[in-house]
């Protein structure tokens, strides 16, 4: 047990490390991070979601899970900021470890949908490769994708967590134990599909994942599920 937990710990602490590290200072400033936070203060400060009755670029979710993170917290009020250049780039710094806190969350994902389906030996190596990887810098800034990211792999470890499970002790008909068998994977499979809804409703395209979804689940269930 302890090796189990210790081998999920070291690339939880890796990711930590490379996505919490010094967030202000990598990297640079992006212009869309300036508008996201401040569509997000929008919706804070009840000016609704919709900047614009003509202008439109992406749906929703992404400010108002922005906003209610913010609201928790307390931000920007409580960080007393001024005009000043030390005090504005401090306003980033809270925004920036969310993002990076999800970084550490979405490698915790990459290792237990690694490590159901093909062993932990894959799963540590995946989950490493994850949070060490260049390409994954993209994941500290505040961005949509960084925000999407955990809703897609959780509904993606939800959907391979549907598999169909015998149960090998039992040796009689139990239409108890196979109803709630069956109810307990019809959540699984509804929480699936809102979780990438949620995804989709941050960031469109992400609709492209429908097909993954859907067939991880119909193939771990041998193609035989189906809402009664």
């Amino acid at each position: 047990m302890s090796r189990t937990i210790l081998f999920l710990i070291l690339p939880l602490l890796l990711s930590a490390f490379t996505h919490l590290w010094d967030p202000i200072g990598f990297p640079d400033m992006f212009y869309d991070e300036g508008i996201y936070i401040r569509r997000a203060l929008n919706v804070l400060n009840g000016l609704g979601v919709q900047e614009s009755n003509t202008y439109y670029d992406h749906p929703y979710f992404g400010q108002i899970f922005l906003a209610g993170i913010f609201s928790i917290l307390g931000y920007p009020n409580s960080l007393h900021a001024t005009t000043d250049l030390v005090s504005i780039e401090t306003l980033y710094v809270i925004p920036r470890v969310l993002m990076g806190l999800l970084a550490v969350v979405d490698t915790l994902l990459i290792y237990k949908i690694s490590e159901f389906r093909y062993g932990r030996n894959v799963a540590i190596i995946a989950s490493i490769l994850f949070a060490v990887m260049p390409v994954g810098w993209f994941t500290r800034r505040i961005l949509l994708d960084s925000i999407l990211l955990p809703f897609l792999l959780s509904a993606i470890l939800l959907a391979i967590y549907s598999r169909d499970r015998k149960n090998d002790e039992a040796t009689e008909i139990n239409e108890h134990y196979d109803q709630k068998i069956s109810n307990n994977k019809l959540l699984i499979v509804i929480l699936s599909g809102g979780l990438l809804g949620l995804s989709i409703f941050t960031k469109i395209p992400t609709f492209t994942v429908i097909p993954l979804i859907a067939y991880l689940i119909f193939k771990n269930n041998n193609k035989s599920w189906r809402i009664l």
